[in-house]
């Protein structure tokens, strides 16, 4: 379970013990043993820890049954935007306490009486002490928060941005072992088994199947990004004879039938098991599944992306190998964009002449190349000696970075990345996978991108001292950006692009 950071710690069990008396004093005991216990889960899903932590300041635990987990209708009350940011903040979750009290009957949590104060009325003392007790305590936290509004049964949240921007960055940026972001590691019990579909080769011509064998790779990077506990098919005889933890035995299949499997037997005791049923590739005029071969369609969509690389982003065409194996590369791209971009288990059109979404691949690495240019651009400057080098991280002022959009690049995107790839793993014991949401991810990432890339000149055209300041902080941010979206990339087995 995610904790309050110990400074928080100390004093909400302070409040705690006063309210509760004994009873307190052992929570408060149970409780900094578990923030002992996850120290580095901050960095590993940011998002999770403000989730969990607002849990814990607003529930309290049963009495009976104190090491029962917050239950999963309590944190999903927890919002977290993406949009207009500046008004309603980066959280908001509803004041209503009987919602509350609702969703938590089977665990037996209830809402603390100095949470309840801070939902009434508005302009009472009470309530504005209940806030400012509340204000105090995450105001310790590691991504600590400024302010709260409580407006139509809602309560907003506002981050303190330059903290976290700060602490944020720094973590993403470092090099060293210590970087636990993103990384967070799964129940070491929980083994899993990767059935993977053994597919002849004249099969994998075939569309659809194609996109089932996307699906597996991709999930295969995001379970190793994980940490999730894979284990072998010579592990697995370990299970058949009913030894060791249980196993999770992951296969995916396509809806347009059901092609030979390796099949596992594992007995049942040791066995849970999950089949995703990966949608068919369908052809958008006649609305059947598609008789266009995958050799064909990705040579459509690598002359497609050469077409648009030439008209839209005025790419000059070069009649050499290194050039036909970028396009061929930016054509796998936009064929792995085409069929995962949307939900695993629904049917996906095919994309012909050129037509598709603005967000789709093309738009993607092209401003994927943008950032390489950039940074480029500015190493080059610091060569002909125009700028000094990048002083160390720790020394640069990110309070510089009070852009819109580049509070947004941060937590809409570098913050939230590592609760992106949980959430597509959230269900895959039912056979639910979320991979279409890496593909709206990047998409997004590369649209907020690209205004902010126009709308802000992130180097300037001589040097001037009083503007470095702002040159090295955004620098660093553009680099935490290029990180995180080099990250997702790779989950989908894209290469980035340094010239476009």
């Amino acid at each position: 379970m995610i904790v309050l950071a110990e400074n928080g710690n100390i004093f909400l069990h302070s409040l705690l013990e006063t309210e509760n008396s004994g009873a307190g004093r052992e929570r408060q005991n149970s409780d900094i043993m578990e923030n002992k216990e996850s120290k580095q889960i901050e960095m590993s899903n940011p998002i999770a820890f403000i989730t969990e932590n607002l849990c814990l300041y607003l529930l309290e635990k049963p009495s009976l049954f104190p090491g029962v987990n917050i239950p999963k209708k309590a944190t999903n009350f927890i919002r977290t935007h993406k949009e207009k940011l500046k008004v309603q903040g980066e959280f908001s979750f509803p004041c209503r306490s009987e919602l509350w009290n609702n969703c938590c009957k089977e665990t037996g949590h209830k809402l603390r009486s100095i949470a309840f104060d801070m939902f009434k009325d508005e302009g009472e003392d009470v309530s504005i002490n209940a806030q400012e007790r509340f204000l105090k305590t995450a105001a310790a936290w590691t991504f600590p928060v400024e302010r709260i509004k409580i407006d139509n049964e809602r309560c907003f949240l506002y981050l303190q941005r330059q903290a976290v921007m700060t602490t944020l960055l720094q973590q993403v940026l470092k090099n060293d072992n210590t970087n636990t972001f993103g990384k967070l590691e799964k129940d070491p019990k929980q083994r899993v088994y990767f059935n993977r579909v053994n597919q002849a080769g004249e099969e994998m011509e075939e569309l659809s199947l194609y996109r089932v064998k996307l699906l597996e790779d991709i999930l295969g990077r995001v379970f190793e990004y994980s940490k999730w506990t894979m284990i072998t098919e010579e592990e697995v005889m370990e299970a058949k004879q009913g030894k060791g933890q249980g196993v999770l035995q992951v296969q995916v299949i396509s809806a347009a039938g059901k092609p030979s499997i390796n099949a596992v037997v594992i007995p049942s005791s040791m066995l849970s098991s999950a089949t995703i049923r990966c949608g068919i590739v369908i052809d958008p005029i006649t609305g059947k599944i598609t008789k266009l071969k995958t050799k064909e369609y990705l040579s459509c969509r690598s002359n497609d992306m050469c077409l648009m690389a030439m008209h839209k982003y005025g790419v000059r065409v070069k009649d050499d190998t290194k050039f036909s194996t970028l396009m061929s590369r930016l054509g796998a791209a936009a064929v792995t964009v085409d069929l995962m971009e949307v939900r695993f288990s629904s049917p996906v059109q095919i994309i012909r002449s050129g037509k598709g979404s603005t967000k789709g691949a093309a738009f993607i690495l092209y401003n994927s190349a943008r950032l390489e240019s950039l940074l480029r651009r500015f190493d080059e400057k610091v060569e002909n000696g125009d700028y000094e080098g990048l002083p160390p991280l720790d020394s640069i002022d990110f309070t510089l970075l009070d852009e819109e959009e580049e509070w947004q690049l941060v937590f809409c995107y570098i913050f939230a990345f590592p609760n992106l790839i949980e959430s597509c793993l959230e269900q895959i014991q039912k056979g639910i996978c979320a991979v279409h949401t890496i593909v709206r991810f990047l998409g997004d990432f590369a649209a907020l991108f690209s205004v902010y890339y126009r709308r802000i000149r992130i180097l300037t055209q001589e040097t001037r001292q009083h503007l470095m300041p702002y040159v090295y902080a955004r620098i660093y941010l553009v680099k935490a950006v290029r990180e995180i979206l080099n990250k997702a990339l790779a989950l989908l087995d894209i290469e980035p692009v340094h010239f476009m």
